[in-house]
């Protein structure tokens, strides 16, 4: 059972962090393509949608044992038949996240710090291999909650280029010749879907909402919503400010990474400095919930290889009561079938699949140079899997089922969750849409 060691502050922070990654120099990017009033609509509406998806986890929660909550455990109890597929799915996406964040690394930090390695390879090569020094530590922590310090400096680093891009913006000393015209509205449909994914995928924080409700010492509902309205109202604030602002100083010859457009100076190098800080704190938020999925995987290949008659472990009666029970609209008992298996993590296990992910993570970041349609594939799936298609049918499937009859607004919450589910299919069609005519 994990332990229950989290304050709000740190699972606000945690959970910002993780929602908030390098997608936040894209937004004045994504602004291009939609205009100043159609991306801020489709902004609000990621906004409500993730932050609606990243709720259904939190109620749903209290159908599985205190503390073990997990996509591959809701799954069991839901689709039991699909919990392995969801679990590959989220284990690339998440691990492909990492990987691209340390070829980030590569390619940022030549330009901010000139040395030569001390030993013949590229400087990107260099630079991946040092960040291991902050990158190795970090993901070798078991719990979320252990990552709050360097989640405040990320978050710091965040604020700051935030700040940046607003400043400029403000003060308008972008010359003339780099900016372009700004519309209110898209210019076509299609190149409103260029950018789609972009604002769609900015609240990705789902792959770590079950861990942070483990962790968490008030698992109560009205708790958990305070936290995701308190960390979607944060990150809304930023990719709005960043998206608006951006696209301001620069209309439609923004980049696809504001900060390289800026002019040589302290501040802009300091900006690219803290873009590296950035990722290197998000590195061990990616590989934290790409390891629980692949030790999921772990667990259903080796009880398939051993053929056992049951597939979950036994456990005692104290670890099956609602991990929400102190909400008082969520005060019911559970049925004893709706109950979830327990994955082992020892910690053999836990360092040997770190070591292991972190061993190919490096491997493919020093040897592949480029493989952005197959992260763009694995995010179009896997993002909308985990942001809106399993919580939406988690809470479809749960909600009421340990009643009879249900009440008004657990009737609505079934088929919100279902449009959530529907909602989560479409931006998977546009998205997968996207990248292949974009490749053609």
């Amino acid at each position: 059972m994990v332990e229950a060691n989290s304050d709000s502050r740190s699972s606000l922070v945690n959970l910002t962090k993780t929602i908030i990654g390098a997608g936040l120099l894209s937004m004045p990017y994504a602004f291009s393509s939609d205009g100043m009033i159609f991306g801020t609509i489709i902004t609000l509406i990621a906004a409500f949608t993730s932050g609606f998806g990243l709720y259904l986890q939190g109620y749903v929660s209290r159908y599985v044992p205190i503390g073990h909550a997990t996509f591959f455990n809701v799954c069991s109890i839901t689709y039991p038949s699909l919990s392995v597929v969801f679990d590959i799915a989220i284990a690339i996406q998440c691990f492909g996240c990492a990987v691209s964040y340390l070829v980030l690394i590569g390619d940022l930090m030549p330009t901010i710090v000139h040395i030569e390695p001390f030993w013949d390879t590229s400087r990107e090569t260099f630079w991946i291999i040092l960040s291991a020094i902050f990158c190795v530590p970090l993901s070798f922590l078991k719990n979320l909650s252990s990552l709050k310090y360097s989640s405040i400096l990320g978050i710091l680093a965040i604020l700051y280029m935030s700040a940046l891009v607003v400043c400029h913006a403000v003060a308008s000393d972008v010359p003339s010749s780099s900016r372009g015209d700004v519309a209110l509205f898209p210019k076509s449909l299609s190149n409103s879907f260029s950018t789609f994914s972009i604002l769609v995928f900015a609240y990705t924080g789902h792959q770590n909402m079950f861990s942070i409700i483990n962790e968490e010492q008030d698992k109560s509902l009205g708790h958990i919503k305070s936290l995701i309205y308190s960390a979607v109202s944060i990150s809304s604030v930023l990719f709005l400010s960043v998206g608006i602002s951006g696209y301001y100083t620069f209309g439609d010859k923004v980049g696809g990474n504001i900060i390289l457009q800026y002019q040589n100076s302290w501040s802009t190098t300091l900006g690219r400095f803290s873009i590296v800080l950035m990722v290197i704190f998000s590195f061990p938020l990616m590989i934290h919930p790409a390891r629980i999925s692949v030790n999921n995987i772990y667990f259903w290949i080796r009880n398939r290889i051993a053929d056992l008659r049951e597939s979950e472990p036994e456990t005692g009666d104290d670890e099956t009561s609602a991990l929400l029970s102190n909400d008082i609209s969520s005060q019911r008992s559970v049925p004893i079938q709706i109950q979830a298996s327990i994955v082992p993590l020892s910690d053999t296990t836990f360092k040997a699949l770190t070591t292991a992910l972190l061993i190919v993570g490096y491997y493919l970041a020093m040897s592949i140079k480029s493989f952005a349609f197959v992260l763009a594939v694995v995010g179009a799936t896997g993002s909308t899997s985990i942001s809106f298609i399993l919580p939406g049918l988690f809470g479809y499937k749960l909600i009421g089922s340990d009643v009879g009859v249900l009440s008004d607004h657990e009737r609505i919450l079934r088929y919100t969750s279902l449009l959530l589910t529907v909602w989560g299919l479409c931006v998977m069609v546009i998205c997968l849409y996207t990248t292949m005519t974009s490749t053609v």
